[in-house]
């Protein structure tokens, strides 16, 4: 990894391939979701509003963190794509969320015919490099508890908004303070306040873990007889094998390139992220191949699998270093969270989220 000098021991709606198509995210259309965008009364520069509706006839718990409902963690809400075709580049993070931390306050029930808004500051989190109209998008799925209950049941909810024609004028994208800054990364050479001693040994063992658990797991996808691949994947194609394999065999090799490999990896909390909207394991910037640990990560999570679809150092590792776009591209997001949600994804979307690589490795790990 690409570590500042010891910066060790001191989370796209759609990926990049067929970006603009709109891939299904489950078998079974669910459709007790409404999202309707619209722009924003306030006239800001690619300011929308979405309005979610429960359609449905029962109430709806529904997880805020990491979805659309998120107004703190700056993650992509929309998709923008200009009259050529060509997206506007997602500036945010990919994240890795603590099941079982999640509180009453990380939901919101949704009762039946009710409707919530939430804004939507796109220019904050993606980059317009030319002035233009814009259609912008919001389509992906969001985890759901019982009413009452702080543990995922799972499948989560799909949504697919209408489209939004918005006029953007490049220049004053750009004034606009963008959620994360990423010019201190580079400046700041010598960090070593935060990562302690403990901290470092448990940061070089996930590594180490990280290199053969993925390996394992890049084994097993090779394997053409292995059931356990098609429960995580969806298929048993011998295509999808390869990429599972391939990318799995990178991160494997990026966790044991400790001083010259792709990636920064940050032991404590260098952009003030991990406690803007718990519960975060960790998070990752994709386009600049950054991995950030939360307190979290160390404070909770066994260094090693302990029981089947129960998150560790080690697996949690493999989820944030699959968001690189060098180590693996394209790069991994978050469609879904958690066994059911990502166990339950169309193949196409299943080799593309993370949690469905550090769920198989898990599964080969604990031979579930």
């Amino acid at each position: 990894m690409r570590y500042t000098e010891i910066l060790l021991a001191a989370a796209y709606l759609a990926a990049t391939i067929d970006a603009h198509i709109l891939k299904p995210l489950y078998k079974k259309e669910a459709s007790v979701l409404e999202v309707t965008l619209a722009p924003a009364k306030t006239a800001g520069v690619a300011e929308l509003v979405a309005t979610i509706k429960n359609v449905g006839s029962t109430d709806l718990n529904l997880l805020k963190v990491g979805t659309l409902l998120d107004e703190n963690l700056p993650i992509q809400k929309v998709l923008a794509v200009d009259e050529s075709g060509k997206e506007a580049q997602f500036k945010g993070i990919h994240t890795s969320i603590h099941y079982d931390a999640l509180t009453v306050d990380h939901f919101h029930l949704l009762r039946v015919s009710e409707s919530v808004s939430t804004n939507i500051s796109a220019a904050t989190i993606h980059d317009f490099t030319k002035s233009g109209t814009y259609i912008f998008t919001a389509t992906g799925s969001i985890p759901i508890a019982s009413a009452g209950s702080t543990t995922l049941s799972g499948p989560a909810l799909i949504f697919q908004s209408n489209s939004v024609s918005l006029y953007v004028d490049a220049q004053i994208a750009t004034a606009v303070p963008k959620a994360l800054s990423f010019g201190p990364l580079e400046a700041r050479t010598m960090v070593q306040d935060g990562c302690n001693a403990t901290r470092l040994a448990a940061s070089t063992a996930a590594l180490e873990h990280c290199v053969t658990l993925a390996l394992d797991a890049a084994a097993d996808a090779k394997d053409p007889s292995s059931t356990r691949f098609v429960e995580y994947f969806k298929t048993n194609s011998s295509e999808t094998r390869q990429i599972v394999a391939d990318r799995l065999t990178a991160v494997s090799k990026e966790c044991s390139t400790t001083n010259s490999g792709l990636s920064r990896y940050f032991c404590y909390d260098y952009y003030s992220i991990c406690e803007t909207e718990g519960p975060l394991n960790a998070y990752t910037m994709w386009d600049i191949d950054t991995v950030v640990m939360c307190p979290l990560f160390y404070d909770t999570l066994p260094p090693l699998p302990q029981a089947c679809h129960r998150q560790d150092q080690a697996t949690t590792t493999i989820h944030e270093i699959s968001h690189c776009e060098e180590v693996y591209s394209p790069h991994t997001n978050d469609f879904a969270y958690g066994y059911n949600e990502s166990s339950a994804l169309t193949p196409e979307r299943a080799v593309l989220n993370a949690d469905n690589y550090s769920l198989f490795a898990n599964a080969v790990y604990m031979k579930c």
